[in-house]
């Protein structure tokens, strides 16, 4: 069977496209780390140069600021608990859709509503997380 044939082809092309953005998204976060580290290196360097030149070390402005995408430790709560919210109204809202169409369709067999049950129950347990570490006061 050469590689071209339709039988290899067409499944082929249905799973490069999820294989390519997964892959991508990879390396779109290896991407993100090392730039984060290296404006913390440019950070430290800085720091240091103005210590050598005997700046006051208290006046200087620490690399704490910088935090974590640009944020502050609170802003990074609030995006995290905000990142678990939205991904638990999807699958919650995702998971009880295709129960309840794999409950109604008389082409699916009776054992396939159970997968939208499964997705729906992650949805809420994410939606529970993102409660939990929502930071307090802030709501």
């Amino acid at each position: 069977m050469c590689w071209t044939e339709e039988v290899l082809f067409g499944p082929l092309l249905v799973f490069a496209v999820p294989m390519v953005a997964v892959a991508g998204a990879i390396l779109a976060g290896i991407v993100r780390t090392i730039s984060a580290h290296r404006l913390i290196e440019a950070a430290v360097r800085e720091r240091m140069a103005l210590m050598a030149r005997g700046v006051d070390p208290s006046r200087i402005p620490g690399i704490r600021a910088l935090g974590v995408l640009g944020m502050d430790a609170a802003a990074y709560d609030r995006h995290r608990a905000q990142g678990l919210l939205v991904w638990g109204f999807a699958l919650l809202m995702g998971g009880v859709t295709f129960a309840l169409v794999a409950g109604n369709l008389d082409a699916w067999t009776e054992g396939d509503w159970p997968v939208g049950v499964v997705a729906a129950a992650i949805g809420a347990a994410l939606l529970l997380g993102g409660a939990i570490v929502w930071p307090k006061g802030k709501r």
